[in-house]
């Protein structure tokens, strides 16, 4: 495997040939600071001794494109360096399913443009007050499941105060599926507000709702 010299802190850096589900695995244990579970990973996935894995976690930045040494947001691409410091970084990209996606997805919400399950609820009044950005099954966010299934199941927080848990279903369309797999972001295929076609179906009794992406 090739290596790189860090000018930060003067380490040579193994670049790891990582696939799509290990970039996955890697991100999600580094959102939920499993330290000790990523070691064990990349010693088995790579059969790397422990001062090598040390090496390439410490150059794992948590937060793309912020710089793990210095905290500059000044990254622009995988496996670089950081102009301000010098310090190489992975930088590894996000799942286009991430918590940026899901903060434009929450202010998005008309719920006055809404079709219900059922009219016994005034839910114009609805707000959403936060959606999940890890899913129960993550390995749904891998493109193939994507492809398959066309939808990801996660959780909001729905309803006259925001805090009554829903399962939601966000459905792809042709244009946010063709983003999915090239990578990029799929903000701008969640319908604009006041949008006449309905995009959201809302089951209050049941708590679920349903999302349509263009």
């Amino acid at each position: 495997m090739k290596e790189i010299h860090c000018k930060k802190c003067g380490k040579e850096i193994i670049i790891l040939p990582l696939t799509e589900k290990q970039k996955l695995d890697i991100y999600l244990l580094m959102q939920n600071d499993l330290r000790l579970f990523l070691e064990q990973k990349l010693i088995s996935d790579f059969n790397l001794d422990k001062e090598k894995v040390e090496a390439v976690i410490c150059h794992l930045n948590k937060k793309q494109d912020c710089c793990a040494a210095c905290g500059s947001k000044v990254l622009a691409s995988e496996c670089t360096e950081c102009p301000d410091c010098g310090a190489f970084n992975y930088n590894l990209q996000e799942p286009v399913f991430n918590i940026e996606f899901c903060s434009h997805l929450e202010w998005s919400l008309d719920f006055s443009n809404t079709e219900q399950e059922n009219t016994e609820y005034y839910v114009e009044s609805f707000w959403c007050d936060g959606i999940l950005q890890i899913p129960e099954d993550p390995e749904s966010l891998l493109y193939d499941n994507i492809k398959n299934d066309k939808q990801i199941v996660t959780k909001a927080w729905i309803g006259y105060g925001g805090q009554d848990i829903y399962e939601m279903k966000i459905k792809f369309g042709r244009k946010s599926l063709g983003n999915y797999k090239k990578g990029k972001s799929i903000i701008g295929c969640i319908p604009k507000a006041g949008r006449k076609e309905k995009w959201i179906t809302l089951d209050v009794n049941k708590r679920k709702i349903e999302i349509q992406l263009t």
